[in-house]
């Protein structure tokens, strides 16, 4: 109505004209004027305001044929479609209205749009063309026109209930598997056996069957599921309670048994589903167990729970078969070459010298794909000490010199502390290479490679120094491990469990002692992780920026660069204070000052890789990391907290 206000004002002027020359008439005695000029007042006035009434209850409607403008074929062809048009103004009132609208009883002209469909408002708010809403009971898809102020409605009602019927009802295939059941059916007595199966096998079997899902028994520890997507989306909703039931039942029988569970859909090809849900199964269990991994074939995976940390099920067999399974693999190769991560530390490079002593052992030639590639400044100093006697013993080269002496057909590959080609030193040609093998202890996600002949990742193990030392103790021939090597895999040990005080076990002290009879020299090992005195100022000084959110997570954000060491270092020192479960360290990283950094570390009560992976990053159940290009800290600050206020809501939902 604003194109009407400059008449209104325009007659409040007369108005207050004439009513000052009733006034003057009224002075000068001029009675019949003055009646007169009363009389037209209160004339005027009732026709404008029976206007101005009309106006707005009706608007100026400019009722044209839609025939007169688009022509009677095209007015028939919108009428067949069942298409409405509407043009709106400048504050998304609508101005106009096809017959579509009286057709269906929709009273829309002269009223905001939202007063019609409520979520309209997103086709101008955000960058869409399309919204889908719903009046009553229909549902309508709305179109705009981009270069003028006109939309385009169809209603979709049957359509979209037949496509969400199919959604509801696309096939979605799963299997549950019991973490570690074998273990207990290996060497446990037959009363306990009798008791798991009774009070954690039963309770998956009455879940999905109250769920209304097809279940069927493999193997005395795995389940084979057909449900529907509309079931999925139910037992999701409410954050697959069967988790928390296995748990707390094996709590109860004081076992070390979780339910790990993977649900594949989004297609009708029965033998993609199967190898889907047989590659998340495997991957909700490299991941520690204890949660759900989904996936639609067109998606990325998904995960629910994990929100603990499930004991070792590295079995002595499992370790002797993986030690003889990597030997055959490394006598079958005329060349062998190793690779780790970048920024590598003393776990990737102890991981890497130990498996060239192995490999060397073996009487083969092996090339550590390290050369050039940047390092932690603390393990750059002791392998500066330990220069020479590792240039005697070992090959180092850059990832130019390995592309062009590999043959990807024959040679191997040994991808160690790390199994994401994207931050692998032979991230170049790693992607080429037909035989590779991964050695690893941090928990697997969707970025993993893709088809490695063999994989030795596990989640539990402290560190890759720790598995490699137990995979030497297996295998028939002596391979030597001298000090320079020791004490650099004993460094990997020390720091990747914050000098023994988190996720260790009787397992990961045992290769120590091993490191230290074989030559391991742990004086020099603590020289080496000695700071300077700028660096430990510079530390303190971040952990006094610490910040608390909801009673149990500390945050330091740091505008300013600064080493990932250091921001490990602090998240590991803010997880003394008490009634810390969890810290994040966030700064600009070093010579990328576009770069923002995460570091996350947790008590081992709660899944930091988890809140990680959110963010694109990854790493370990209480220990994780995320690196993102283009952002500022305090901009990963916000997103780190929106993700865990939606955790938070999440629990106590749960």
């Amino acid at each position: 109505m604003k194109q009407f206000e400059k008449w209104r004002s325009l007659y409040i002027a007369s108005i207050i004209l004439s009513i000052c020359f009733v006034i003057y008439a009224i002075t000068r005695t001029e009675y019949w004027f003055t009646l007169i000029g009363v009389l037209l007042i209160i004339l005027f006035s009732l026709a404008f305001i029976g206007l101005w009434r009309s106006l707005r209850i009706h608007g100026v409607k400019t009722e044209v044929d839609i025939s007169r403008v688009l022509g009677k074929d095209a007015k028939d062809a919108l009428s067949f479609g069942h298409i409405g048009i509407l043009t709106y103004d400048n504050e998304y009132v609508v101005t106009w209205a096809s017959p579509y609208f009286k057709e269906n009883n929709i009273d829309i002209v002269n009223h905001k749009l939202t007063s019609w469909i409520e979520n309209i408002r997103t086709i101008f708010d955000e960058d869409v063309d399309v919204v889908i809403g719903k009046y009553e009971d229909k549902i309508y898809e709305i179109t705009r026109k981009s270069d003028a102020q006109i939309l385009y409605v169809r209603e979709i009602t049957d359509y979209y209930n037949l496509r969400q019927d199919y959604l509801n009802n696309g096939i979605v295939v799963g299997l549950m598997q019991l973490d570690n059941y074998m273990e207990y059916q290996s060497y446990e007595d037959e009363e306990l056996i009798a008791k798991i199966n009774t009070h954690l096998r039963s309770p998956i079997i009455s879940w999905a069957k109250e769920n209304n899902m097809l279940i069927r028994r493999l193997r005395s520890d795995r389940f084979f599921v057909v449900c529907n997507q509309e079931i999925l989306k139910k037992v999701r909703s409410q954050n697959f309670t069967i988790l928390q039931v296995i748990k707390d039942e094996a709590n109860h029988l004081d076992v070390s048994i979780t339910l790990s569970m993977a649900f594949a859909y989004g297609t009708n090809d029965f033998k993609i589903l199967d190898g889907m849900v047989n590659e998340l199964i495997e991957l909700a269990q490299s991941r520690g167990g204890d949660q759900v991994a989904i996936r639609a074939s067109s998606g990325t995976v998904q995960f629910v729970g994990g929100n603990s940390e499930t004991s070792s099920t590295r079995s002595k067999v499992r370790v002797r078969i993986m030690a003889q399974s990597i030997q055959e693999a490394i006598n079958d190769s005329s060349k062998v070459f190793i690779s780790g991560h970048i920024m590598s530390d003393f776990d990737c490079m102890g991981a890497a010298l130990s498996m060239s002593n192995w490999v060397t052992g073996l009487n083969k030639t092996a090339y550590i794909v390290l050369k050039d590639v940047p390092r932690d400044s603390q393990l750059q100093d002791l392998m500066d000490k330990y220069q020479d006697v590792l240039h005697e013993r070992h090959n180092f080269i850059t990832i130019s010199e390995a592309m062009s002496m590999m043959d990807y057909e024959e040679d191997l590959l040994i991808m160690v502390d790390h199994g994401i080609p994207a931050i692998s030193s032979a991230k170049d040609f790693v992607s080429h290479a037909q035989r590779i093998i991964v050695l690893d202890h941090h928990r697997r996600n969707e970025s993993f490679i893709k088809h490695p002949m063999l994989t030795y990742v596990e989640s539990t193990a402290s560190s890759t120094c720790e598995l490699i030392v137990e995979l030497l103790q297996n295998i028939p021939n002596h391979i030597p491990i001298y000090e320079a090597e020791a004490t650099i895999m004993y460094l990997g040990i020390l720091v990747d469990t914050n000098r023994f005080k988190m996720h260790t076990d009787a397992r990961t002290f045992e290769a120590a002692a091993a490191l230290r009879s074989w030559g391991a020299n742990a004086a020099l090992a603590e020289k080496a992780l000695c700071e300077d005195f700028s660096r430990f100022t510079l530390k303190h000084h971040l952990i006094q920026m610490a910040s608390t959110y909801f009673g149990k997570y500390l945050v330091v954000c740091v505008n300013e660069p600064v080493d990932k060491t250091i921001l490990a270092q602090v998240s590991e020192s803010l997880l003394l204070v008490r009634g810390c479960v969890a810290s994040f360290t966030i700064g600009k990283v070093i010579n990328e000052p576009t770069t923002a950094a995460i570091s996350a570390r947790s008590d081992g009560t709660y899944n930091v890789q988890k809140i990680m992976e959110a963010l694109d990053g990854g790493g370990h159940f209480s220990a994780a990391a995320v690196e993102k290009k283009s952002t500022e800290p305090e901009e990963l600050k916000k997103e780190l907290l929106q993700i865990l206020e939606e955790e938070e809501h999440e629990s106590n939902l749960a």
